[in-house]
């Protein structure tokens, strides 16, 4: 298949898509990516203005179709095939239709553009990867971006969806040329898929496309979607029990400071029925998140937002096993008092309850409590 693929592309660009929809199949993508990577300059530029071309038709086909069927009369669509001496059979493309009317020769047109679709993606992903760089980043940008800015509407066919996250992923690990317009749609399927199927390989995936979430303004209203996404970050124990997940939720907390707000809200309203794990890696998350904030801003909110409020709730928690239940959230950083800053911190946030608590008869008690939960330091 290899010289098949090869000969097609150095024939006509058109005639490689067509055969790529015929045959697109994992034991032939090796074989295509032989043949891909055997390319000149020459045939990249080509192919390149191919991919690009048809890339624009069939979206556009796509947004036009309809739901009804039709035959096998798929010459509007098809690209033409090369002339030759001895005749060629044309491409079968209902082979890969998961119509039910598969069997009858009948296909519906989303299956067969979406197929085009697919055969696309599959070789501008493979043509990105050229071990000789054949293929210029800004000859395959018009392609990537058109299939980008479509992400979200491929809903029926995630294999699609998937060729298409991955090629912008690359884009964005590589540093390519207009990479910040490649994350509007590929970051929230990402973290959609990562949150669904809960495996750590989608989570790390998510976690290496992390400063990408910088580039969103997080007080636009138009990405309430995506915070509600990674809202659920914080509570999906995927993201948790990983330390990928841990870590990414503890960048997100120095993101934006409304967003850490709200974050610290979640965190807060798992406290009364977090299991000791779950507790444990979200005291983790606010340390990390704490002594590598970017700024005061985002320091002064994890304190007086979250760490301020732990601290009281430890000490006037209205049962036993409620305190306890934050005390394991504190001992991240009680454990962690012999590094800079943090018996500071400790006992700027004790203070104003021992000197609020001067004023009741109550103040041995709640000194005491404070020395059991080892949340006290060296006060006097």
């Amino acid at each position: 298949m290899e010289e098949a693929f090869y000969n097609a592309l150095d024939s006509s660009p058109d005639e490689l898509l067509c055969l790529v929809v015929r045959y697109n199949s994992r034991p032939n993508k090796a074989s295509l990516k032989a043949a891909i990577h055997r390319s000149s300059k020459d045939q990249a530029i080509r192919l390149c203005g191919s991919l690009s071309a048809f890339s624009d038709l069939q979206v556009q086909a796509f947004q036009n179709f309809d739901s009804s069927q039709y035959e096998n009369n798929i010459d509007e669509f098809k690209t033409p095939s090369p002339k030759r001496k001895r005749r060629r059979r044309a491409c079968n493309i209902s082979s890969l239709a998961s119509s039910p009317e598969k069997g009858r020769g009948r296909i519906t047109r989303k299956d067969f553009i979406l197929s085009n679709l697919k055969a696309c993606a599959t070789v501008t992903h493979l043509a990105l990867s050229h071990p000789k760089k054949a293929f210029q980043p800004c000859d395959l940008f018009p392609t990537v971006q058109t299939l980008h800015d479509q992400l979200v509407f491929f809903e029926d066919d995630l294999e699609l969806q998937d060729i298409i996250a991955t090629l912008c992923e690359t884009w964005w690990k590589d540093h390519l040329p207009g990479r910040e317009s490649l994350i509007a749609q590929s970051l929230p399927f990402l973290l959609s898929k990562s949150l669904e199927i809960g495996r750590k390989a989608h989570v790390h995936r998510v976690y290496n496309m992390r400063e990408a979430f910088t580039l969103f303004d997080f007080m636009d209203e138009s990405i309430e979607d995506l915070k509600h996404l990674l809202m659920r970050c914080v509570l999906t124990p995927a993201y948790l029990r990983s330390t990928d997940g841990c870590r990414f939720i503890t960048f997100l907390f120095n993101i934006n400071g409304q967003l850490t707000k709200e974050l610290i809200v979640m965190v807060k309203s798992q406290i009364p029925f977090g299991r000791k794990s779950i507790l444990e890696a979200y005291g983790e998350i606010l340390f990390r998140a704490w002594k590598t904030a970017s700024d005061d801003c985002h320091r002064d909110i994890i304190e007086e937002f979250c760490m301020q409020s732990l601290i009281e709730g430890a000490v006037y928690a209205s049962s036993k096993t409620l305190a306890s239940s934050i005390r394991k959230i504190l001992v991240s950083f009680t454990a962690q008092r012999t590094q800079e800053g943090v018996e500071a911190l400790l006992f700027r946030l004790q203070e104003p309850i021992l000197f609020r608590s001067l004023q009741v008869h109550s103040f041995l008690a709640v000194y005491i409590s404070l020395i059991k939960n080892q949340l006290i330091c060296r006060v006097f």
